[in-house]
């Protein structure tokens, strides 16, 4: 019996042992440790470096160098402009109606002559420092305007003009303060420049033909004219005279009234030309198809000529040469400079694309003597006058008709 429960219990334990088995268990793959994130380090940025400051250098004072004869005139000015500021100051005291410098103020005669003449000197400074202003000025606006401005050829001749008059009017308020009579004076002046024009006609003429030049605008300061075959710049146009500086630096002076013919040469581009000789063994078109390509690199590297240069033609068939002539236009005052530039190029030109330039050339035939007689018969020596007279008697109407 215990064998067989034995038994029994073992098949029971067998068919309990699958249902009572547990699903195998599948392990996970065991997850990688965890690191911790180390953050980068930046950079360190390293200190700037303070730039060195250097020191600085110390200006040396330069003194004005305003010349000995300008020293003395601003020594002048300021002196005259003290004692015109004194003269203001102390006016009623010095030109009242009774004054300190009226005759008999002191008792010693040469002491009192000297006081009667100080307000005479104080009003004689003051006019003189306001003429001095007034030249100063008339000088700084002459500076001021441009030079190639018709307002300043105008400017010119108005500060001659203003210089003249505040000359003549200076001297009439300095006789005028020490007591003369200027009416008088103005009126022998007018009789004496009736008379002075009527022997100074010239200057007249000058003066009034200097001021339709100015406003009629002939030429300018700056213009670049011939006058009577001289040519040059305008420096300046005067009551009198004009002022013309040729290239060489030469100045002439020309009266406004001799000026009859001018040509004024700045108003308008002028016109500068070259001739090229070419042989008669060259082949002209193939000349000029070269020359047409070469032209633009000459426009390209000369940037003096306003327009050009252009191939105009043949311009004549000389002894041993073809001419061929060539144009541009330049400012008249880069005239010579541009004229030389364009023989340059021309000639350039002519030894890139294989214009060999003709020159004068002497060639000697020697003729071969032969011992033949050469010698005519009667008969052909008058044959030949007779053809000689016919030809003359059937041209004589045509040398009437031509006389």
């Amino acid at each position: 019996m215990s064998l067989f429960k034995k038994k029994e219990e073992e098949e029971t334990a067998e068919t309990a042992a699958p249902e009572t088995q547990a699903a195998p268990v599948v392990e996970a793959p065991a997850a990688p440790p965890e690191t911790e994130e180390v953050p980068e380090e930046k950079p360190k940025r390293q200190p700037r470096e303070k730039p060195q400051r250097q020191p600085r250098e110390k200006k040396e004072f330069k003194p004005i160098d305003l010349g000995r004869e300008n020293l003395i005139l601003l020594i002048a000015l300021v002196v005259l402009g003290c004692i015109t500021l004194v003269g203001v100051l102390y006016d009623d005291e010095l030109f009242g109606a009774i004054t300190d410098f009226d005759p008999g103020s002191l008792s010693n005669k040469y002491l009192d002559w000297i006081n009667q003449q100080i307000p005479h000197i104080v009003r004689t400074a003051q006019i003189l420092f306001v003429a001095s202003l007034l030249f100063i000025a008339l000088k700084l606006l002459a500076s001021r305007i441009g030079d190639k401005t018709s307002f300043r050829t105008a400017v010119k001749l108005m500060v001659s003009f203003a210089r003249y008059a505040i000359f003549i009017v200076a001297i009439i308020f300095i006789l005028s303060a020490w007591g003369v009579d200027t009416r008088t004076l103005l009126i022998s002046a007018g009789i004496l420049g009736l008379i002075i024009g009527l022997g100074a006609q010239s200057l007249i003429a000058d003066i009034i033909a200097g001021m339709f030049i100015v406003f009629d605008g002939e030429y300018k300061v700056g213009d670049v004219i011939v006058v009577n075959s001289w040519r040059g710049t305008v420096q300046e146009i005067g009551i009198r005279t004009t002022k013309i500086m040729d290239t060489g630096g030469n100045i002439k002076y020309i009266n406004n009234s001799s000026i009859s013919e001018v040509v004024n040469k700045s108003q308008r581009v002028s016109l500068i030309s070259c001739i090229l000789s070419i042989p008669y063994e060259d082949n002209l078109v193939e000349d000029e198809l070269k020359i047409q390509e070469y032209l633009p690199k000459i426009r390209e590297r000369q940037k003096v000529f306003t327009e050009g240069p252009f191939y105009k033609g043949v311009e004549a068939m000389s002894a041993s040469s073809v001419d061929l002539n060539f144009q541009a236009t330049c400012a008249e005052e880069d005239y010579f400079v541009a004229r030389r530039a364009l023989n340059r190029e021309i000639y350039i030109m002519a030894n890139e694309i294989g214009i060999s330039i003709p020159f004068n050339q002497l060639d000697v035939h020697m003729v071969e003597t032969k011992n033949e007689d050469t010698t005519l018969s009667a008969r052909d020596l008058k044959k030949a006058d007779v053809f000689v007279r016919q030809q003359q008697a059937a041209s004589k109407d045509i040398e009437q008709d031509n006389e």
